[in-house]
């Protein structure tokens, strides 16, 4: 069974003063996830788990870059339904997000990625981000919705990804980044859920998926969880590299349009 790389350290909160400084850090990934209920087959730290592994291959392959410890709480009121679901409002997770990269000026760091893997956070990572912009001039570059990207990504591939709240795909992140925390053998067969809505609609997700997941989960492999790891840097990092030589800055190279 793959497991995630385990070096180079990359995570902040497990390296030294020491070890950070010889590193010549000058960006910094700062993954977004949830504490939710997400089955019975899987922890609920899922989307924190999906994020920061995803966050660690990104910053491994592209260098100089830092995983901030990530924020494990995110704006999940509409899983409030099922037990232990712990939320915090939208304007709540905004000034988090702003209050830590406030904290990278202080630390010569004005370059971030904020990658969210919770459809709620979505909106207060943006606010965020632009205050961070608007009011510090920090360059933030948001990543969010890792199951539709890793789907379209390896589409035609053995790897049939689906978008769904405890399915497939999010089992296979987490058998590939923190095995010991999955029950595999508890997961069932689910419809998957239809994602293609032509508009949003706030509400209780209790409405929608009545379970709390869906999805078929049993066929979740750490293989596909690696697969969609390497989907995501191969999707972003060669951006990425394209951001740094532009100086972390909107333009031409983003619309293919040129003077």
């Amino acid at each position: 069974m793959p497991q995630r790389a385990a070096t180079p350290e990359v995570r902040l909160e497990y390296m030294t003063s020491e070890a950070v400084e010889s590193g010549a850090y000058d960006k910094a990934i700062l993954p977004v996830g949830a504490t939710e209920f997400h089955g019975p087959h899987l922890p609920f730290g899922t989307d924190s788990i999906g994020a920061e592994t995803i966050a660690e291959a990104i910053a491994r392959e592209l260098g100089n870059t830092l995983v901030l410890p990530p924020i494990t709480y995110g704006v999940s009121h509409h899983h409030l339904a099922w037990s232990w679901t712990v939320s915090v409002r939208p304007d709540t997770l905004t000034y988090m997000i702003r209050d830590i990269g406030e904290s990278l000026i202080a630390n010569d760091i004005r370059k971030l990625m904020i990658l969210t893997a919770h459809d709620g956070n979505r909106a207060p990572a943006e606010g965020a981000a632009r205050l961070l912009h608007q009011e510090h001039g920090i360059a933030v570059a948001l990543m969010d919705g890792w199951q539709g990207r890793a789907r379209r990504a390896l589409s035609g591939t053995q790897w049939d990804i689906d978008e769904d709240h405890g399915g497939q795909s999010e089992l296979s992140i987490v058998l590939y980044g923190a095995p010991e925390t999955a029950r595999p053998e508890l997961a069932t067969p689910e419809p998957r859920q239809n994602m293609d809505v032509p508009v949003e609609v706030v509400g209780e997700f209790a409405g929608t998926v009545p379970k709390g997941f869906s999805g078929d989960a049993t066929a979740a492999s750490a293989e596909e969880g690696e697969a969609i790891c390497r989907a995501a840097v191969d999707l972003v990092v060669p951006f990425l590299r394209d951001l740094e030589r532009n100086g972390w800055k909107r333009g031409g190279f983003m619309s293919k349009i040129y003077e």
